[in-house]
């Protein structure tokens, strides 16, 4: 049993590098700069191999978008062109899970400690946990590949042999970010763009969703998901409008 989790958390570690929820939802408190003059944007984007390519998914995350810099997380001296000057301030390459969620809750502590009343962060020590990371990736936030599917991501482990299926309107929840994602995915792609007021909606659906999620609240979530399916789908007609026009 300890080797078919141990696989399956592999397995999620990996996958959860796309997650989607919260992405641009909640913005850092902080801000940041991102650009020429940051020498480690520069030095990575100059190297061979999966550094060039972290910096090119970074600046079309939610993060990079929003101007939240390499040394706003890993730490650091941006402004040293030496990699040992500029890994010397507070520098962690790779943190481990507790900074992980240390360094992602310096911005959104309200999510943070939601995420740690849940069942996805057991208070024993020692029972497999996750971090912020492993779901909403850790370069590529709030933008997935477009292979990529919340309600099959979740599914890796809920209804495999130790972990309960999720109630079909937690299923129907995660597949509605799928599919306003696709929808806004269709929009852009025919050069058009969805109207201020659809945006806040899937934000604040957005919004609803997570605050469900993150604590694992499944008596809540039953009480409120009818309502936010109603909200979503009414949102997908808009779209569906707005690109046949």
């Amino acid at each position: 049993m300890n080797g078919v989790k141990t696989n399956h958390l592999r397995a999620l570690k990996l996958a959860c590098l796309f997650c989607l929820l919260a992405g641009a939802a909640f913005a850092p408190s902080k801000s940041a700069s991102v650009g020429a003059d940051d020498n480690c944007v520069k030095c990575h984007a100059q190297s061979t191999g999966r550094a060039a390519e972290v910096v090119a998914i970074h600046r079309t995350s939610a993060h990079g978008k929003l101007s939240v810099g390499c040394a706003d997380c890993h730490g650091g001296d941006p402004a040293q062109t030496e990699k040992a000057k500029a890994h010397s301030t507070n520098f962690t390459g790779k943190p481990d899970r507790n900074a992980t969620l240390v360094m992602c809750g310096a911005c959104h502590d309200p999510q943070l400690a939601q995420f740690k009343s849940g069942k996805h962060f057991p208070e024993k020590q020692g029972t497999p946990r996750l971090d912020c990371a492993e779901c909403h990736g850790a370069h590529s936030v709030g933008n997935p590949p477009e292979t990529f599917s919340l309600g099959q991501f979740c599914a890796s482990c809920h209804g495999l042999e130790y972990l309960p299926a999720l109630p079909q309107q937690f299923q129907d929840l995660l597949n509605l970010s799928d599919d306003l994602r696709d929808a806004f995915n269709r929009l852009a792609k025919k050069g058009r763009r969805p109207s201020d007021e659809a945006t806040k909606q899937r934000e604040e659906i957005r919004r609803l969703t997570a605050e469900i999620i993150h604590p694992t609240d499944l008596k809540g979530g039953l009480t409120r998901i009818p309502q936010i399916l109603s909200q979503g789908e009414e949102l997908k007609q808009q779209i569906s409008l707005a690109g046949a026009r």
